[in-house]
């Protein structure tokens, strides 16, 4: 058995290149342990969460509590 490694640049080049596989038929095993590297977005989503006030802060039990309550799930 022969092993290729083609490393894609993004998420739509992943789907792409999955889909032709996938039709011509060609057996194929993702690896997902590759490094994970955060897009420039991801980043400025972080960096502004960083900087909210804390004492604002409700952790995601007491969100969910506070959605139930809200819409009676």
């Amino acid at each position: 058995m022969t092993q290729i490694t083609i490393q894609l640049k993004d998420k739509e080049e992943e789907t792409f290149v999955e889909t032709f596989l996938k039709k011509m038929k060609i057996r194929f095993e993702k690896n997902e342990d590759d490094d994970f590297e955060l897009t420039d977005e991801m980043k400025r989503v972080i960096d502004e969460a960083l900087k909210e006030d804390r004492s604002q802060f409700r952790d995601a039990f007491e969100s969910l509590e506070e959605v139930s309550k809200k819409h009676g799930i």
